[in-house]
């Protein structure tokens, strides 16, 4: 009965995860809601009309409108194969065209600010400040179950700006333990 009981509860549970999910604007990226399967992200994203690759685990689309901005869209999975986060890039640019890598990071964290409120800080990168690997320019701890921050990112003499969102819970979500059956035992019960 007890098995019974935590079966029920965990579907309760994963019912109310998606609701929740469905409500909040916020959980979601372009009406995809966090904690669904990669089949559901694929399906809507089709709906959409974008096509999508898998890119080691991940589903990519490399090509999507995001408002002004033309980026490619990783959309990452946990070890139960729940969307959990998702990273936004745009395309490399040398050095002489630094520049538009933060014009795109102050465009993507423009539209960060409106889905997510104020960022915690003002922007910490400024274009003469930029060092190798990624540069933090903004970071939003407005909604509680997420993480969310805007980079510059250089490798070598190439510039991109990158956002990222990430649903703290379904990050650390635990894959769930397969009990395996007792084997029957050969003696008599009686």
């Amino acid at each position: 009965m007890p098995r019974i009981g935590s079966i029920i509860a965990l579907t309760v549970l994963a019912l109310a995860m998606e609701v929740f999910a469905q409500r909040h604007s916020e959980l979601e990226f372009a009406g995809i809601p966090f904690g669904v399967s990669r089949e559901t992200v694929i399906e809507e994203l089709m709906k959409m009309g974008y096509d999508t690759y898998d890119q080691g685990g991940h589903t990519q689309v490399p090509v999507f409108k995001f408002g002004d901005l033309p980026v490619q869209v990783d959309f990452i999975f946990n070890k139960n194969d729940k969307f959990y986060a998702f990273e936004i890039r745009t395309g490399r640019v040398e050095e002489a065209r630094k520049g538009k890598a933060i014009e795109a990071v102050e465009y993507m964290s423009e539209q960060f600010t409106l889905k997510y409120g104020k960022p915690s800080a003002d922007p910490a990168v400024q274009e003469h400040t930029l060092r190798s690997g990624r540069n933090i320019y903004q970071e939003w701890y407005g909604v509680k179950l997420l993480n969310a921050a805007t980079s510059v990112i250089k490798q070598g003499q190439k510039f991109f700006a990158v956002g990222v969102v990430e649903h703290r819970t379904l990050a650390k979500e635990a894959v769930p333990q397969k009990k395996t059956k007792e084997k029957a035992s050969t003696e008599p019960v009686f």
